[in-house]
């Protein structure tokens, strides 16, 4: 069975020319699991929580893919250096009932002592936050013999904070939303183009963005200055298509960037086909949103 662990809160950008297909991240030649929305994106223990996973392959996406689903229950040793513990990759999960692509369960209660900053079982320590401020409890999905991890946020107590200062947090924190990404546009030659009628062989522009507030600012906790400090999300897009090239993987907008439009050049296909293209949108703190388009590109321009 191939596994592979895919998760991702921090902000990259990849820019340059065309490197050959054979390297990219972005084209889709074999079946993958390249999302999972969760709702909400973050949550307490005991919170309902709906996971929605994008499976797709070469030929288009499977909605009714076969998902198998598991909270990971084992933290990571300090001895480890991946993000999950390698335990959580054999039996060291809870199974989530459902073989779907789309579950709902319940954050287990233990998760802020697992994964988070409360007392810990056994020889582990409790954990640290991220830059964000953040702790994640691990979900695992399974589908197409491939395996990810999904990190889902959870509200914990503020740990080593004094005590105005996590009274305060209490008082200001907002749970993490999913941000939205708006509809696609494809422009040929500085001018439209349909999305349904791309010229094959063409240089295309894409286009995608957020809304403002989709970049939210947040209170965390700085333990240098033992106080609250406002940050502002990131955000970045991954492009994924089954044909053409894409001239970055990944675009985005860092915490300083006011900015809620992205763009990347693709190079379509010269031979006419139907290519599948998806855009993921996450935020800097797991909220994640994803969208899927279907392109016909047909006679040369």
């Amino acid at each position: 069975m191939k596994r592979s662990a895919s998760w991702a809160t921090t902000f990259l950008v990849l820019a340059g020319c065309f490197p050959p297909e054979a390297e990219r991240e972005s084209l889709v030649t074999d079946p993958r699991i390249l999302a999972v929305r969760s709702e909400p994106p973050e949550s307490k223990p005991g919170e309902s929580v709906a996971y929605e996973a994008l499976v797709v392959t070469p030929d288009g996406e499977l909605e009714g893919a076969a998902v198998v689903w598991a909270f990971c229950a084992a933290p990571k040793p300090l001895t480890e250096n991946g993000s999950v513990s390698a335990a959580c990759l054999g039996d060291a999960v809870r199974p989530i009932a459902g073989v779907s692509v789309s579950v709902t369960a319940t954050t287990p209660p233990d998760a802020c002592s697992l994964f988070g900053p409360d007392t810990p079982p056994g020889d582990f320590r409790p954990r640290d936050p991220d830059a964000t401020g953040g702790f994640y409890q691990p979900v695992r999905l399974e589908a197409l013999e491939r395996t990810a991890f999904v990190f889902e946020r959870i509200t914990c107590n503020l740990p080593n904070a004094p005590l105005d200062v996590a009274v305060e947090l209490a008082a200001r924190h907002v749970p993490n939303r999913n941000p939205k990404l708006l509809p696609l546009r494809a422009f040929v030659n500085g001018a439209p183009a349909s999305l349904d009628a791309m010229p094959a062989g063409a240089d295309v522009r894409f286009e995608v963005g957020w809304s403002a507030e989709d970049a939210e600012v947040y209170p965390a906790f700085d333990p240098r200055k033992q106080a609250l400090v406002d940050q502002r999300e990131a955000l970045r897009v991954s492009w994924y298509a089954t044909a053409g090239t894409f001239e970055s993987d990944v675009t985005g907008r860092a915490t300083d960037d006011m900015g809620t439009v992205v763009s990347n050049a693709w190079r379509a296909p010269d031979e006419p086909s139907r290519v599948f293209l998806w855009l993921v949108l996450r935020d800097g703190r797991g909220g994640t949103d994803f969208a899927r388009y279907v392109l016909d590109a047909g006679s040369p321009p």
